[in-house]
């Protein structure tokens, strides 16, 4: 029976360290991450693949599937946005 308690005591003790040991591993990268986001070399980064997309899909031909691809997407964007786009007062530039 001695033996069944210091099994289940040792077994909780590493399950408890374990669990430490993640939670400061999780946090620790959740940091780093937080860090990298805010930093402006990434800002940089995400603006320059951005541009780059924005410049590949503008210069590229679509073909049939493509199209129709995006005209689903745009649909769908408009049925939900409609009402924000109702609301919009647009004036006309001078």
């Amino acid at each position: 029976m001695e033996f069944y308690k210091k099994f289940f005591f040792a077994t909780l003790t590493i399950l408890v360290a374990l669990i430490i040991v993640i939670k400061f591993t999780v946090s620790s990268l959740e940091n780093k991450m937080i860090e990298v986001v805010k930093s402006e070399k990434f800002n940089i980064f995400i603006s320059e693949r951005i541009k780059y997309e924005l410049n590949k899909h503008a210069t590229k031909n679509l073909d049939k599937e493509e199209i129709d691809f995006y005209t689903k997407e745009f649909n769908k964007i408009i049925i939900k946005w409609k009402p924000v786009l109702d609301n919009l007062d647009i004036k006309p530039s001078e």
